[in-house]
C-alpha cells in the first residue's frame, strides 16, 4: 500500500507547490495564445453543477447558441486539476478551495470565478465504532486518514486545532480509495473523507461532519478556476457557462429531485445514491452568488489561506486584500 509513512502536513502541498512554481518559469514566457472556440473544462466526477448542466445539455445548448463547444477533461483531483490549469491545458477547473489556495500561493494565472457548493455532510469525521471513542480527546495517539492537500484534510485540522490535538494524532496521507481499502485491513482508526468512499467504510462513527465545522466558521467549498487569459479573450463566454451553473443552482432549490436524477444518471448512480453523495452540501442561489463570494467566502478563504501559511504549506504567505483579487465574482449572474 502506497503513502504508508506518516507524513507532516507540510510535505504533500510543498512539493505541489515546489513543482507547479517550476513548471511556471519554464512555460509562463513561451505559452501559445489559444484562438479555439472550444471551451475546455476539468471536471471530477461528482454530483455537482457541472455534472448536472452537462447531462440535462444545457452548457452544450447555450455553447452551441454562440457560437462555442464543451470540451470536458476529467481528473482525480485538484492538483491535477491546477497543473492543467498552470499548463493551459484547460481553461477551467473545478477543486477544492484548498487546492485554489496553492493556485493563488504558487502564482499560476487564473481566478477562483464560481462556488460549485459550499461542503457539508458529504465530508464526514468517522473512525471505528468498536473503539468506544465518546469525545475529541479520545482521539490522541490514534491513526486518521485524509487526502492530504484536500478540504477534508483541512477540516480535519481545524478541528484537531480546536480541540487542541494538532500533533497529538498520528496522520496518514491517503487518496480515497487507499482509505476504504485501509479501513477494512484494520490499518487506520478513522478517517476524514467524502463520498462515496465514506459509505464503504462499515461500523463506522460520525464524530463532525464539514456543515458542523462550517457552522464553526471553517467553511470549505468546492469551486471553478478560470485561466486568465480565458478571462481576457472569452469574457462573454466565461459568463454564459456561471450562468448555466447558476440555473443548476436556483434548480436544486426548486427541484432537487431532478438534480439528484440527471447527476445520478450521468454518473451511474441511483437518484438516492447521488442525494447521499451530495448530502447537505449547499448549492448557493445564482443571485446570491456575487455577494457570497466577495463576503462570506473571502473571509473563509482567508482563514484557510492564513492558516496553510502558519503551518508552512505555501511557498509564499499571501495576505486578504490578495484573496480580494483572486476571487473574482464579475462574471456571475447579477456580478458587477
Amino acid at each position: 500500500m502506497k503513502n504508508q509513512r506518516r507524513l507532516k502536513l507540510g510535505g504533500l502541498l510543498g512539493v505541489v507547490v515546489l513543482g507547479l512554481i517550476g513548471l511556471l518559469v519554464m512555460t509562463g514566457a513561451s505559452r501559445p495564445t489559444q484562438s479555439t472556440t472550444t471551451i475546455r473544462i476539468g471536471i471530477l466526477r461528482v454530483p455537482n453543477d457541472v455534472t448536472a448542466a452537462r447531462q440535462r445539455g444545457d452548457l452544450q445548448r447555450a455553447a452551441r447558441q454562440r457560437g462555442y463547444r464543451i470540451k470536458y477533461y476529467t481528473f482525480d483531483s485538484g492538483v491535477d486539476a491546477n497543473k492543467a490549469l498552470l499548463a493551459n491545458s484547460v481553461d477551467l477547473a473545478t477543486m477544492g478551495d484548498t487546492n485554489a489556495v496553492v493556485a493563488m500561493a504558487a502564482k499560476i494565472p487564473v481566478n477562483l470565478v464560481w462556488v460549485n457548493d459550499v461542503v457539508g455532510s458529504n465530508e464526514q469525521l468517522v473512525v471505528r465504532r468498536q473503539l468506544g471513542i465518546q469525545r475529541p480527546q479520545d482521539l490522541v495517539g490514534k491513526t486518521i486518514a485524509t487526502p492530504f492537500a484536500s478540504t477534508s484534510h483541512y477540516s480535519l485540522m481545524m478541528y484537531l486545532k480546536a480541540h487542541h490535538l494538532l500533533g497529538k494524532v498520528h496522520l496518514m496521507d491517503m487518496q480515497t480509495t487507499e482509505i476504504v481499502a485501509a479501513w477494512r485491513r484494520g490499518d487506520i482508526d478513522g478517517a476524514y473523507t467524502w463520498e462515496p468512499s465514506l459509505s464503504n467504510l462499515t461500523h463506522a462513527q460520525t464524530l463532525t461532519d464539514s456543515q458542523a465545522l462550517a457552522n464553526a466558521g471553517y467553511l470549505t467549498a468546492n469551486v471553478t478556476l478560470a485561466t486568465t487569459q480565458f478571462q481576457r479573450q472569452h469574457p462573454q463566454a466565461l459568463r454564459m457557462v456561471l450562468d448555466v451553473l447558476g440555473q443548476m443552482h436556483d434548480l436544486k432549490q426548486t427541484h432537487p429531485g431532478e438534480i439528484n436524477r440527471t447527476t445520478g444518471k450521468f454518473l451511474d448512480l441511483t437518484a438516492q445514491q447521488a442525494q447521499t453523495q451530495i448530502g447537505t452540501s449547499r448549492w448557493v442561489r445564482a443571485d446570491e452568488m456575487p455577494r457570497f463570494m466577495t463576503h462570506q467566502f473571502t473571509r473563509q478563504f482567508n482563514t484557510a489561506c492564513q492558516f496553510m501559511g502558519q503551518q508552512q504549506t505555501l511557498n509564499s504567505r499571501p495576505n486578504y486584500r490578495d484573496c480580494q483579487r483572486f476571487i473574482d465574482a464579475r462574471y456571475c449572474t447579477g456580478g458587477e
